[in-house]
């Protein structure tokens, strides 16, 4: 990993891997959302879209690659629920069929007749075939799905920051387009709560950050990264430190190219807020590069939704199918039918939509995310005191749950 050519591949994988559904639609809606106070939406984003994820990538480096280590600080139900409970929502129950969802709005802004379930059939045997390789799957995603990506997308980002067109559409009313976009995300209109000065931008882009599921995905990433790296050292005695820092630079790569790419986003959402006030999440980014770049943009934005949208789903079917694997026990020859049966489980789910999809998402994450968080920054700053870490674990899940049940 001492090459610059290992940690661009490794970094423009990691990049792949997080830039998928979700990050192709949360960063434009706090735009729209923070309008003026855009750039501290874009810091609530950054806080729970790049640090926080950052900060799984780091935990797990610090586990030698072994999620399992780090679940199981939370105690021996937390070792095994843990990693089936975050695995299923990124894989079939959750983050894959929404990246065909998204993957599906980037071609119906050209081709409305192209139905959901059609292309979904289409998009999961892609994913199928390509999950059958992790060598193949980096190598593809590092070396040449990644780079087309970012271009397609700083073309998008400069012509549109570079347009004349006034920031914060001025003819929007503020709680009108929340109400707007929460119903569009969420199917629910209760937003009273919510506003548009700066402290709500910040706070409504650190929920959005949520939404993205990344430091979930960020703890299966890491291992599969470091376990790649690991076995590329042809010094297989170098040291774990070493072995973290060789790691940590790909990571880095990946985590300042999300934050490029969120930033320019959450300012588009803002600059061109009025564009797409009612318009579905999978479509919100083809109406503004439609805007900005003419009808012929529809296409190359297609693509870009299409390759970004791939790449995270490739990655977590892949984990999740060997994830299964491992936890039932069975061989590697029982991995294409296992792996099978996850793609069509996300096939069969991506038919409820963006939407729908998010609707039992939401719940679940606003129950968990607080409780893996504090666990996440227990294990890298307190290296024993188990006990302590399992108190604050259940503690903050326990609370969770009440508040959810008294709401």
């Amino acid at each position: 990993m001492s090459k610059y050519k290992d940690v661009l591949i490794y970094g423009f994988a990691i990049f792949s891997m997080f830039f998928g559904s979700g990050n192709l639609v949360f960063p434009l809606q706090i735009g729209q959302i923070a309008g003026y106070h855009w750039f501290a939406g874009f810091v609530g984003l950054f806080l729970t879209g790049i640090i926080l994820p950052f900060l799984g990538l780091f935990v797990i480096k610090l586990h030698k690659g072994d999620y399992n280590s780090f679940f199981g600080e939370a105690g021996p139900l937390a070792k095994f629920l843990l990693p089936l409970f975050t695995l299923s929502l990124l894989g079939s129950f959750g983050v894959v069929p929404r990246c065909i969802t998204v993957a599906h709005g980037g071609i119906e802004y050209i081709f409305p007749q192209v139905p959901l379930i059609l292309f979904s059939l289409l998009f999961s045997v892609i994913c199928f075939v390509f999950c059958l390789k992790d060598h193949l799957m980096i190598t593809i995603l590092g070396k040449w799905m990644t780079p087309v990506l970012l271009i397609l997308l700083a073309v998008l980002i400069l012509i549109g920051i570079g347009q004349n067109y006034p920031l914060d559409g001025t003819l929007v009313d503020g709680a009108m387009l929340i109400g707007s976009l929460s119903a569009a995300s969420y199917g629910s209109t209760n937003v009273s709560s919510i506003g548009i000065n700066m402290g709500s931008a910040l706070t409504e882009g650190f929920l959005r950050g949520y939404q993205t599921m990344d430091l979930f995905a960020a703890f299966f990433f890491s291992a599969l990264i470091f376990n790649q790296i690991q076995n590329k050292d042809e010094n297989k005695k170098k040291d774990h430190k070493s072995i973290i820092r060789a790691a940590l630079k790909p990571s880095l790569v990946g985590a300042i190219l999300l934050a490029i790419v969120y930033l320019g986003f959450v300012f588009l959402g803002a600059k061109y807020r009025d564009i797409a006030i009612d318009t579905s999440p999978a479509l919100i980014l083809p109406k503004i590069a439609v805007h900005v770049m003419g009808k012929g943009a529809a296409l190359t934005i297609g693509i870009i939704m299409i390759f970004s949208c791939l790449t995270t789903a490739i990655a977590l079917n892949n984990i999740y199918a060997r994830y299964l694997c491992s936890l039932l026990k069975l061989s590697n020859k029982s991995f294409p039918s296992m792996l099978l049966a996850t793609t069509v489980v996300s096939y069969v789910i991506s038919l409820l939509d963006f939407r729908g999809i998010a609707a039992f998402l939401s719940p679940s994450l606003e129950l968990s995310y607080p409780s893996i968080i504090l666990l996440t920054i227990m294990s890298i700053f307190i290296k024993k005191n188990k006990e302590l870490k399992m108190v604050v674990f259940y503690g903050a899940l326990g609370l969770m749950l009440y508040s959810q049940l008294m709401s």
